[in-house]
């Protein structure tokens, strides 16, 4: 697999910003963002059943924001929001989206600016395509970025049992989306990549938390529901 660089984010987010999470050619923004505000409205209420508590929504952080499809409805919601992504380009629009959504509550940074303590993390459809031997890297930042008694929901696709024998398969099969058009086909370096869940356990409890719940997505995946240990 080749290694994906800034540079090739940066090549992505110039061309089609709302990829991968949309794959249709020509969508609006606006329609890009109701897929947000959907998948926020029915987030927050299975986590707080989850808790049996609201989720807490004073410092946010949505991570891999690209062009603000959470970051928006999350500051309808919140007292201040932070989207960080790795692509310049995004974030300019991210910005433009939130300046058209009137809201004045939002920071957008890359990813290697975030200093802050948050009391929510969110990260959707974004460790898919990182390779996990940076993924778990990144699980225990963010992890370690939550305040005392703090919440994130991170989206993974776990391996099966024998993932070993799973990912030696996945290598030899080709992965050329033939249903795309051809201007939006995934680059080589867009993995669909897969996390071992023991190890994932082992990051999130060396950061000081622990999974307090998980629920699967309609594309295989899981979101891990984590709660920070209080002091």
């Amino acid at each position: 697999m080749t290694h994906r660089t800034p540079s090739d984010w940066e090549d992505l987010a110039r061309r089609e910003p709302h990829f991968p999470v949309l794959t249709d050619e020509g969508v609006r923004d606006d329609a890009f963002l109701e897929t947000g505000d959907a998948d926020i409205a029915l987030l927050l209420p299975a986590i707080a059943a989850i808790l049996g508590r609201d989720v807490p929504l004073t410092s946010v952080l949505d991570f891999g924001c690209g062009a603000g499809r959470l970051t928006i409805p999350l500051a309808r919601r919140a007292v201040d929001v932070v989207g960080a992504d790795i692509a310049p380009s995004v974030l300019e629009h991210a910005r433009k989206n939130a300046l058209d959504a009137g809201l004045s509550n939002v920071t957008f940074v890359e990813t290697y600016e975030l200093r802050w303590q948050f009391d929510f993390i969110c990260s959707l459809l974004v460790f898919q395509h990182i390779r996990p031997a940076e993924g778990y890297l990144l699980i225990r930042a963010l992890v370690r970025l939550l305040s005392p008694g703090g919440v994130a929901v991170l989206q993974l696709k776990l391996e099966p049992p024998g993932g070993g024998l799973w990912r030696l398969a996945r290598m030899r099969v080709g992965r050329v989306h033939r249903d795309l058009p051809h201007r939006m086909q995934m680059p080589s370096w867009m993995q669909a990549n897969a996390y071992d869940a023991r190890v994932v356990l082992r990051d999130i409890a060396d950061a000081s938390a622990s999974l307090v719940g998980r629920f699967a997505t309609s594309d295989a995946g899981t979101v891990l529901v984590i709660e920070k240990m209080d002091r």
